[in-house]
């Protein structure tokens, strides 16, 4: 029995070892290629037109249909363009130029729109441009969504970058109330007008509003001469300090020169409106005292404070001002300490003794500036009697000035052709320009 099995045994693996024994039937290639081996091509949730239809000899050709050997119809994106129109512009994505039209799509189906072989187009796109969103405190709208296409051109475009329009009009595509707030301005900021991204990372960045850096850095990188006054001995605080040159400064544009938020003297008060303590000193409230006094300064009355604090953003002058002044109550006179008032003030009202024209503040034609300025030592300077800014008085006389922790008086009338005046730190003083009165320790009038 064991020799017949053996012998049976012998016999069917001989059989099995003829021609045509247990060989599969050769693949019947006359129907659609989706119909038989390849039907998973249509399974995807987006499917190429071509492979929904069961046309895949739009693409495929025949070589040798024993072999199973196939070729496509055409060569890189000379396939595609037989059915899609060709990109055209002026810049052309690299995988386009290339002819590279599956390094992004799927040429049968996609579980994604446009048959992307990313699963969006933002994660298509970071495929070849990595970095551009990583590490970003601040991301850009699009760039935080992968939406590349709201301002790029996948494929070619007549504009850097594969932008869709020129800069400008990409960004103010989405930013309508910029659009609209920048219709008519009289001073547009240059990089405005430029494009956008010299100031903007399109993308993300570190620093709100996709700034490229923070300010004042940012503004700094152009605006040269202004570092430098930033770098001087005295500095102007808002330029370092919350919103920086924002501060002051509309970034994109105003209607007024150096692109101010507001008329000039207004920028000033809208911070100068309460008492400041600095290390200086403290600053006034502005505001009030130029509402309480209707005597201005003339650069006031002009609406600008730079007619005298022209290194608005940091100087070498006490105050940020223009030029040499006293900072205090006393002070030897030098015709160079008041560099700053004689821009507009004529010098020899302090420098002559005598004089019947150059200053109102005479006895006859005695210069009461002479005895109370030109003095070896204790000078008085301009503020012992004048508050620079706005006053009750004509010639901005003040009421009183800070001297220690006492405000002292001037007790100031004012007469037609002269006045009065009893300060804290002397008696009362009358003065005429055309009858000149002797002050006696009584203060009796009499014309010599």
């Amino acid at each position: 029995m064991t020799r017949f099995l053996s012998c049976s045994a012998i016999l069917l693996a001989l059989a099995s070892l003829a021609p045509g024994a247990d060989r599969k039937p050769p693949p019947d290639y006359t129907g659609s290629c989706t119909d038989a081996c390849h039907q998973a091509q249509t399974k995807h949730r987006v499917v190429h037109d071509p492979v929904s239809d069961g046309s895949c000899d739009a693409c495929h050709v025949v070589v040798d249909k024993k072999d199973h050997r196939f070729k496509l119809t055409a060569q890189g994106a000379a396939l595609c363009t037989e059915c899609h129109d060709a990109p055209t512009g002026k810049v052309e994505h690299d995988p386009v130029a290339q002819g590279e039209c599956t390094a992004c799509h799927d040429p049968h189906g996609s579980a994604n729109k446009y048959l992307l072989a990313g699963r969006t187009v933002g994660e298509g796109c970071l495929d070849c441009h990595e970095g551009v969103t990583e590490d970003h405190a601040y991301l850009h709208g699009p760039a935080a969504v992968g939406a590349c296409t709201a301002c790029h051109d996948p494929h070619a475009a007549d504009h850097s970058s594969l932008l869709t329009a020129p800069e400008r009009e990409v960004c103010l595509k989405c930013h309508g109330p910029l659009a609209e707030r920048l219709k008519g301005k009289t001073h547009v900021h240059a990089p405005v007008d430029d494009g956008c991204s010299d100031c903007h990372n399109p993308h993300g960045s570190h620093d709100k509003m996709m700034l490229t850096q923070s300010a004042p850095a940012l503004c700094l990188s152009c605006h040269d001469d202004i570092s430098e006054a930033v770098e001087a001995a005295v500095d102007h605080a808002p330029i370092a300090e919350g919103s920086a040159c924002a501060t002051c400064h509309d970034a994109h544009a105003s209607d007024f020169e150096s692109v101010l938020k507001q008329e000039p003297l207004a920028v000033c008060v809208s911070c100068h409106n309460k008492t400041i303590v600095t290390e200086s000193g403290k600053l006034g409230d502005f505001k009030k005292l130029l509402e309480d006094n209707p005597q201005h300064h003339g650069p006031i009355t002009d609406g600008s404070c730079t007619g005298c604090h022209k290194q608005v953003h940091g100087g070498m002058h006490f105050r940020l001002l223009a030029n040499d002044y006293p900072a205090g109550f006393y002070a030897s006179y030098d015709e160079k300490l008041y560099a700053l008032c004689f821009d507009c003030h004529e010098a020899d009202a302090m420098r002559d003794e005598r004089t019947e024209a150059l200053t109102g503040f005479r006895n006859g034609d005695h210069n009461l500036h002479f005895v109370h300025v030109n003095r070896k030592g204790k000078g008085r300077t301009c503020r012992a009697c004048h508050q620079t800014h706005a006053s009750k008085w004509p010639k901005h006389v003040t009421e009183s000035v800070p001297f220690g922790e006492w405000d002292l008086p001037l007790n100031f009338e004012k007469t037609p052709s002269g006045g009065s005046c009893l300060p804290g730190c002397h008696r009362l003083y009358r003065y005429d320009q055309e009858s000149p009165v002797v002050n006696l320790p009584k203060a009796r009038s009499k014309t010599p």
